[in-house]
């Protein structure tokens, strides 16, 4: 038996110790750097208490404590709980309260709404803060450099929870996803042997062919006759399955990673959100990987240009709406981007439209569109497009993972038919923390119900059309309605409220309240707007507000969601009451 991560932690700083697991600004943090910290944090822990199962609070930007962090509370047996550094106080109580957290670990750029909260935290008994010394909280530093380098001797094992990762839910309220190191191990397994296969059907364009950094004969060997049946070949697949599971992970493989790191940028990604969190389990697994972080907190489309030119990485990776702010800015020409050979997109549909401009900007690069949701993992399917001419609107491509479109009563549906997304698969989530009735709905006789509805083409690709329960997605962010609407019906002159997103151009949606009210109402859109600002984030505030003084409803009092969008949702409507 070993420590799960503190065993790849330690074989990366043994075969690659000078290799730099993250460049952020003029840091370069080295593996053996890395270890060290991680160890004497861990030792840290360990002298307050924090044992096994413990669960604590994480709350630092994507900045190389975060990484320290995380793998020193998962060092010594417990599990760390990202939070989101744009909560106000309230949600930060919420969340801290709800898993029980004993601890909590941030930086004191975050200190204020850590306070805001600290009244309400029913379960916290210490606070380690970076930064800024406060009396009755623990200095960061101070623990690392006081205590023993040596690595505490604590199991782990695969099928331990490695994170509590919080997502949106339907009612307002966010769930606590349980992922295991199993289920990152098993999204490896999965991404190499769904995607290699895939390889057989593309045709590989001549700029693409003609980058210097990629030999010709992998090109030649992937396109001729013999590799595309092998690729095709099922036999293949089981070979391929095998040999990932015995591969990835292991010695040999960190030894060769070694000699071959890659770049990774994804500057819009939070490290609180599992899709840039994975990274965090699969860095260390696959030990070649140098993630670039800006040192910004919000994106910086020139910093992010700047950090492109001067390190060079092959990927780069950005929600839709960092993708959008990077293109868009007008000194884009001036940077070399050349180093960029692959363009990921991910935590919201790319619109082919986006995709094509992202070829317009970055000649000769390949395009990895990712999808899928935290329960999963998060990934579950990958569209690669190597040109424009292959490009389809709210495609995401074949799913790398056991996958149906089934209708409300769980029955398959035929290709071309709209249905909701269900997956099954080992990087299935553990479970919602402390909520076995939204577990057991979420998850049935092994499938993960996604509340997503798509379906599949006559291609076999999936198309994502909307969430089967009301979501809002803007600027990569997951907004659910009702989590707003609660905090506006807390204002004694509103009577009712419908929250729904629309079209914005650079955010994705955007939020708009439709609120009722009676025909003596002197609110101001202005003054929905200020009552929101301490009390969600700012991502979740409405940016427009239009005041009624009806709601369309149904035969039980239900207001009809979807009226109230055709009615109110265009992005020009005149934001007037209405009788």
């Amino acid at each position: 038996m070993a420590n799960f991560i503190g065993q790849y932690l330690d074989w990366c700083d043994q075969f690659n110790p000078n290799g730099e697991y993250l460049v952020y600004g003029e840091r370069r943090c080295t593996w053996h750097e890395l270890n060290l910290r991680v160890n004497r944090l861990a030792s840290g822990l360990i002298t307050q208490g924090i044992k096994p199962g413990d669960k604590v609070i994480l709350m630092f930007h994507n900045c190389p404590e975060f990484f320290e962090a995380n793998y020193a509370i998962q060092r010594v047996g417990a599990i760390p709980v990202p939070m989101n550094y744009r909560f106000t106080g309230r949600e930060i109580a919420y969340q801290t309260n709800h898993c029980e957290a004993v601890a909590f670990l941030f930086e004191d750029i975050w200190l204020k709404q850590v306070l805001a909260a600290q009244p309400e935290f029913k379960t916290v008994k210490h606070f380690i803060l970076r930064g800024e010394s406060r009396k009755g909280m623990l200095s960061y530093e101070k623990l690392i450099n006081k205590n023993s380098a040596c690595a505490p001797k604590v199991d782990t094992k695969a099928e331990d929870i490695a994170v509590i990762c919080y997502t949106g839910g339907t009612t307002g309220l966010p769930k606590g996803v349980m992922l295991t190191y199993q289920n990152h191990v098993s999204l490896l397994n999965s991404m190499v042997t769904g995607v290699l296969p895939r390889l057989s059907n593309i045709s590989i364009p001549e700029d693409f062919r003609n980058n210097n950094d990629l030999p010709n004969w992998l090109f030649n060997a992937a396109e001729s006759k013999i590799s595309k049946r092998l690729l095709a070949s099922t036999t293949l697949h089981k070979t391929l399955g095998w040999a990932a599971k015995k591969f990835i992970g292991s010695k040999l493989s960190i030894r060769l990673a070694a000699r071959h790191s890659m770049k990774a940028m994804m500057p819009s990604f939070p490290l609180f959100h599992d899709a840039a969190y994975q990274l965090c389990i699969t860095g260390p697994i696959t030990g070649n990987q140098t993630l670039i972080c800006p040192t910004d907190i919000s994106f910086n489309p020139e910093q992010v240009l700047t950090l492109v030119e001067r390190e060079k990485p092959q990927l780069l990776g950005n929600v839709p709406t960092g993708w959008k702010m990077l293109l868009k800015h007008p000194k884009f020409h001036e940077y070399d981007v050349s180093s960029v050979k692959v363009a990921a997109t991910g935590a919201g549909v790319a619109p082919a439209i986006l995709k094509q401009k992202i070829f317009d900007r970055f000649p000769g690069v390949m395009i990895a569109d990712v999808f899928g949701q935290t329960e999963m993992t998060p990934a579950t399917t990958m569209r690669l497009d190597l040109s424009p001419a292959t490009l389809k609107d709210r495609c995401i491509g074949k799913p790398f993972v056991e996958t149906q479109i089934v209708d409300d009563n769980n029955n398959p549906l035929p290709a071309g038919e709209i249905g909701e997304i269900i997956y099954r698969s080992g990087s299935v989530m553990k479970g919602y923390y402390n909520e076995p009735d939204k577990t057991a709905e979420t998850i049935q006789q092994g499938w993960l119900h996604s509340g997503d509805l798509g379906y599949f083409d006559e291609d076999g690709d999936l198309i994502i059309k909307e969430r089967k329960k009301e979501c809002i997605s803007s600027g990569g962010e997951k907004i659910f309605p009702h989590e707003v609407e609660e905090v506006i019906l807390e204002h004694e002159t509103v009577k009712d409220v419908c929250v729904i997103g629309i079209a914005d151009e650079t955010w994705g949606q955007s939020i708009r309240a439709v609120v009722l009210c009676d025909e003596n109402h002197t609110l101001t859109e202005q003054d929905i707007i200020h009552w929101c600002a301490d009390k969600v984030a700012g991502y979740k505030k409405p940016r427009s507000v239009i005041f009624v003084h009806d709601f369309p409803v149904t035969a039980v009092g239900k207001v009809q969601r979807g009226k109230i969008r055709e009615l109110y949702g265009q992005p020009n409507k005149e934001q007037t009451p209405t009788a």
